[in-house]
């Protein structure tokens, strides 16, 4: 049974990386702080160097893109 949840992992990694590729760079970074470096939207704001509501309003926007290519994508 592992051979088959590995390669359903696989391509899950796929899609996550396709997905991400796809958006635009300021929204990709702001979500891959968030949630593969657990980073808080204080210290997102630290690193890029902008606004927290900048932050927000970015990974609003990222996670946004993101629901509406997994509604393509599943149709």
């Amino acid at each position: 049974m592992e051979p088959l949840l590995s390669a359903q992992d696989d391509y899950s990694q796929m899609m996550v990386e396709d997905m991400l590729s796809a958006l635009d760079e300021k929204y990709k970074s702001v979500l891959v702080l968030r949630y593969f470096e657990r980073m808080t939207i204080a210290e997102i704001g630290e690193v890029l160097d902008l606004n927290e509501n900048t932050v927000k309003t970015r990974l609003y926007r990222a996670l946004e893109q993101l629901r509406i290519q997994m509604e393509v994508d599943v149709s």
